[in-house]
Formats: C-alpha cells, sequence, structure tokens
C-alpha cells in the first residue's frame, strides 16, 4: 500500500475512506497483509503535519494517530542503494518519482499488488503492474 492509503485512516472526510477503513480492518484481523517502504512513515507525518496547520485536526488527534499507526506494525521496508538503483529503473521507465516506484519495487520484492488511492499513479502504473485502486476495494 502506499501513504494515501494510510492517510484515510488517520484524516477525516477523505475520498473512498470508507473502503481504506475496511483493508485497515483486514489487516488488523489477518485477513490481508500489509507492507510499505520505511519512508511511508515520513510521508504520513507530512501529511499530519500539513493537516494540523490547515486546521483539519488537532496536533493531539495527529499524535494518537502516529502512536496507533505504530502500534499496528505494518512491515516497513528499507531499501538499500541495490534495490533503489533498481527502483531508478522503474522511475526512468514509467516516469515516476522514486517515491512511487519504491512502493512498486516493494510490490515485486514481496510478490503483492500496490493498492493506492492516487489516481494518477494508479492509471500511469496500472498496464505495467499488477495495481488496485482503493475504491475497487471491497
Amino acid at each position: 500500500m502506499d501513504a494515501s492509503i494510510v492517510a484515510k485512516w488517520v484524516l477525516p472526510g477523505e475520498p473512498h475512506q470508507e473502503n481504506a477503513v475496511k483493508l485497515m480492518e483486514d489487516y488488523v484481523s489477518g485477513t490481508a497483509e500489509l507492507c510499505a517502504p520505511s519512508f511511508i512513515s515520513q510521508e504520513i507525518a507530512n501529511a499530519l503535519w500539513r493537516a494540523v496547520k490547515l486546521r483539519r485536526i488537532s496536533d493531539e488527534d495527529a499524535q494518537v494517530s502516529l502512536k496507533a499507526l505504530n502500534d499496528m506494525q505494518i512491515e516497513l521496508y528499507e531499501l538499500d542503494w541495490d534495490q533503489l538503483s533498481q527502483t531508478l529503473k522503474i522511475a526512468c521507465k514509467l516516469n515516476l518519482t522514486i517515491y512511487d516506484a519504491s512502493y512498486l519495487f516493494l510490490t515485486q520484492k514481496v510478490k503483492s499488488r500496490l493498492i493506492t488511492a492516487d489516481n494518477k499513479l494508479y492509471e500511469m502504473v496500472k498496464g505495467h503492474f499488477e495495481v488496485l485502486h482503493i475504491k475497487d476495494y471491497l
């Protein structure tokens, strides 16, 4: 999964939030497995920071969200230099950021599919990688 999914867990009023929450519940119950590159924690912390600055949520709610995410113990992967080299190939081939390409590299590594709510990313990679848009998660 990418950060667009986790953001739906912690920010109120997001589109397709009910599907993202269902995925989270499936993970917690053990019926779904989730993993992400380790930088997802910084992406989510930044999204929470922005939401606090925009007064969408309180600082306290942001702190509670980060603790809850930590408690979920989602498997996070640190990519080494060789893996980043492979990620760079994906990024160059599909004209993606290294961040987005890292999610795709990881899906290959763990033999899974990417679950995203990012419409642009979904459209760019759907013919190249196994990807599921959260709106289609049931």
